[in-house]
């Protein structure tokens, strides 16, 4: 099972303990743990969840390092209030998601998701990402977006040589045509069976997007900065 959609449907699952919290990442200048201290942590959290709640985002980091993802709900009726990158940053709902040892997905197949308020974990979740009975459903007043610690760089140069309009109207299991193995860095679920991938290019802090409506790809664009992002998530949440 491929990994990044795995965690994609997975992350809509932390949905159903989300809340309110004054939670904003900041790394600081904790140290990073090494590979053993993660999984040794992250066992400890799947035997008891207890090794974890109440604990400070400081001890997250140093116990279980940088999340693979961090997952920002957004409610339609708020979206106008985002206005970068900074804004979605700050905003309250915020989960944190941690694979447990990717390097061999038939062995392990676990993902611990955190929930933090007011920089302490407050609700805990272990979920088997190879699981087909997982959810794939949106709750229709939510936006979600999807930052990821390990997306891969794009070269804006092999896309100039490929006519883009022809992948038009393909199913989106076939992105790869456009950007072959590259990891996704963002990617936002809309309403309405639409989604955005986002990818990093080589030059400057340009961004490719590829839309997806109905599991077709709709549009594909070459974004300047993330916040031109943001703002074509607005306007099509907005039906601008």
């Amino acid at each position: 099972m491929n990994i990044k959609k795995s965690l994609s449907t997975l992350i809509i699952l932390t949905i159903f303990f989300t809340g309110c919290s004054n939670y904003q990442v900041s790394k600081d200048s904790t140290t990073l743990p090494d590979e053993a201290t993660k999984q040794r942590t992250m066992t400890k959290v799947q035997n008891d969840i207890n090794e974890i709640i109440d604990k400070d985002y400081k001890y997250i980091l140093s116990n279980l390092g940088e999340p693979n993802a961090t997952a920002y709900w957004i409610d339609k009726s708020k979206i106008n209030d985002i206005e970068n990158v900074e804004d979605v940053e700050k905003l309250t709902d915020v989960n944190l998601v941690y694979l447990k040892d990717v390097s061999n997905e038939v062995t392990n197949s676990s993902a611990l998701y955190l929930q933090l308020e007011n920089d302490k974990v407050k609700k805990v979740q272990i979920v088997d990402y190879s699981s087909p009975s997982l959810s794939n459903s949106l709750i229709k007043s939510k936006i979600l977006i999807n930052c990821y610690t390990n997306g891969d760089i794009v070269k804006l140069d092999n896309l100039n040589k490929k006519n883009l309009d022809e992948f038009i109207g393909i199913d989106s299991n076939d992105m790869e045509k456009i950007v072959g193995d590259k990891k996704v860095s963002y990617d936002a679920y809309l309403l309405d069976n639409k989604y955005i991938n986002v990818y990093k290019l080589d030059e400057g802090n340009k961004l490719l997007a590829i839309f997806v409506k109905n599991n077709k790809i709709s549009q594909i664009k070459v974004l300047s900065n993330k916040d031109e992002v943001l703002s074509t998530i607005k306007n099509i949440t907005l039906n601008k």
